[in-house]
């Protein structure tokens, strides 16, 4: 412990935001408790560090991408005349004893927008301090565009949300809490999505947090696009979004009995509705972090916690069986299953060198440990086990496979092809799913076929993988992005315990594609994308597959509630062919330059959520 702590106190950069920020001592606390436990305190330490090292690099990020100067502000609002649509937004405020420091900011915001044709709806929730309903009072005065309305009793924030919202006459619904503002852009670029495609249901845009005096930017989260399964995990849409009034009216609002919870009760009935959603990379919304409040720390409000367990337990039996619906342990995520409908056949293909190869010590046996470790450890029962082999199986490991009921899949050509394994494994396949997985994995979870099984039966799913760890229990796998047209594995070698980005490796995310180690997807659809690319002997054609799926719309889902050990390249040597990766940039080069799930904010190698600072 005393090293890591030294390093954390002689970082002056680290030094310099603490001093500056408003740390609540229970997150410091628990943070500094977790890294005196943690089996790999210098990975913890590095991640920690990064939490308080972002102040510098962020404020030079603004300095470099926001173009918010009078110049580039006039341009937008001589811009607005170009546009062919107009829609109209309903600023929507609850207020309730809001601090005058706070509450003339938020109003200035708004009236600061560039784009013109907006109303600003605030109901106040019977303050009694005078000097809200005065300064309410005064800037309605002032614009024509903002109605007050004062409750004559306190209804607490969904019942004043309502009331705010009986006003709104917009074509557009935007949620905004009294104490936060927005950027000058912020409908502006509302506006220009709406134009460029009118049939949108569903805004959101990045945000960041604020001081509570609003001196300091700091916490950025550049969100991925549209993500139904990420949401389910947490609500990381939260600010600035807008949404349709039709479907807003359709869902009846808030409803009280989730107060804390309530905006991602909304959503969630919100979204079951909507048609189509769009993200917009820019930080349009300022959290402020007002000691007490959820922007300072989820600790300090247990009971948002229970309210959303009880919107996600709804949301969940309003759009299949529950399973279960639980807070993890990192707060503000949870763990959400679907029950599996029916009880359909998975096809296990296992490609096998039939080595055997060193692990903890022991030389193993890699294919007959990992079919011991399904059979041994899997709680799902409806399984068919195919080994795809070289024809030179040693009789001992032919023995112990049979035990397991194994189909022996014979391929007979002497050039190592990963990709002709894998068809050929699925050719055989009789199941209603297919799952890939390498010979040098290791279960780890029991319900873990529970959980990509009952992701892939989701409507808009196509293919589903897992959370990987190499032997020492740092992470092999939690998605795959592209950085420069290429895909590389998220955060590898981090702490397992590694919370991720906003809850990235912990809870389920979207991503345009996910390690062939262990993927799981239908058997039609396997075969109506063609497989796996055979030009594509070793590397890649794992990507290829998921970005084939993804081309038709579906949707590439990575789950942390299904565990395995991936003994990671231990049957081979690795290495990246140039024609292979020919092949893929010719392929998909221009359509991965940008990956949707990875801001283009964040470095590109290692692509760790790392802000770029140029």
């Amino acid at each position: 412990m005393l090293k890591p702590l030294s390093r954390l106190l002689t970082s002056r950069k680290a030094l310099r935001h603490i001093a500056a920020q408003v740390w609540d001592p229970r997150w410091l606390t628990r943070n500094l408790s977790r890294l005196a436990h943690a089996k790999h305190t210098d990975l913890l330490l590095d991640d920690f560090l990064r939490q308080f090292e972002t102040k510098v690099p962020y404020e030079r990020w603004i300095a470099a991408h926001e173009c918010l100067d009078p110049a580039s502000l006039q341009a937008m609002r001589a811009n607005v005349a170009a546009l062919s649509r107009r829609p109209r937004f309903s600023i929507v405020v609850p207020t309730y004893e809001t601090a005058p420091e706070v509450l003339t900011p938020f109003l200035d915001s708004v009236l600061a927008q560039v784009y013109p044709d907006w109303e600003l709806c605030i109901a106040d929730d019977a303050s009694k301090q005078p000097h809200v309903r005065a300064t309410l009072e005064r800037y309605a005065a002032r614009d024509p565009r903002i109605k007050v309305t004062v409750r004559p009793t306190n209804g607490h924030i969904a019942e004043a949300t309502n009331t705010a919202l009986e006003m709104a006459s917009g074509d557009f619904i935007c949620l905004m809490d009294h104490d936060d503002t927005i950027a000058p852009n912020a409908l502006y670029e509302f506006a220009l999505a709406l134009d460029a495609d009118p049939d949108l249901d569903f805004i959101y845009s990045d945000e960041d947090k604020i001081t509570a005096d609003g001196q300091i930017r700091y916490e950025p989260f550049f969100k991925p696009d549209w993500s139904p399964e990420y949401l389910e995990s947490c609500m990381y849409t939260a600010h600035f979004a807008c949404y349709r009034t039709s479907i807003v009216r359709r869902v009846g609002g808030f409803r009280k009995e989730f107060n804390g919870a309530q905006d991602y009760d909304f959503v969630l009935r919100f979204v079951e509705h909507i048609g189509k959603a769009a993200h917009i990379p820019k930080i349009l919304y300022h959290w402020r972090a007002i000691p007490g409040s959820t922007a300072a720390s989820m600790d300090n409000k247990d009971y948002v916690i229970d309210a959303a367990v009880r919107a996600l337990t709804e949301h969940i039996e309003r759009t299949g069986r529950l399973a279960f619906v639980r807070p993890n342990r990192y707060g503000g995520c949870f763990d959400v299953r679907r029950q599996v409908e029916g009880e359909p056949k998975v096809s296990i293909v296992i490609p096998s060198a039939g080595r055997p190869s060193e692990i903890r010590g022991d030389m193993v046996d890699l294919v007959v440990n990992c079919v011991r470790s399904i059979a041994q450890t899997s709680s799902y029962r409806n399984l068919e086990l195919i080994v795809v082999h070289n024809g030179d199986l040693r009789p001992e490991t032919v023995a112990a496979l049979d035990a397991y009921g194994v189909v022996y899949v014979h391929y007979t050509d002497p050039v190592f092809n990963i990709a002709v394994k894998m068809n050929l494994g699925a050719r055989a396949a009789t199941g209603d799913y297919v799952l890939f997985l390498n010979d040098d994995t290791e279960v780890i979870n029991p319900d873990w076929l529970e959980a990509m099984l009952s992701l892939a039966q989701r409507p808009g799913v196509g293919v589903v993988g897992a959370k990987l760890y190499f032997e020492d229990g740092t992470l092999q796998h939690v998605g795959v992005t592209f950085c420069a047209g290429l895909p590389d594995h998220i955060r590898r070698g981090f702490s397992g315990d590694d919370p991720g980005y906003f809850f990235s490796t912990v809870g389920q995310r979207n991503y345009m594609a996910v390690t062939g180690a262990c993927m799981l997807l239908g058997r039609a659809l396997f075969e109506e994308v063609g497989g796996f690319e055979e030009a594509l002997a070793v590397n890649y054609n794992d990507i290829d597959l998921c970005l084939k799926v993804w081309e038709r719309g579906l949707r590439i889902v990575y789950t942390a509630q299904a565990e395995l050990f991936h003994f990671e390249s231990r049957n081979r040597e690795r290495s990246v062919a140039a024609h292979e990766q020919a092949i893929f940039l010719e392929r998909w080069g221009e359509r991965v330059k940008t990956d949707p799930f990875y801001s283009p904010y964040f470095a590109a190698r290692p692509p760790n959520f790392d802000l770029a600072l140029c």
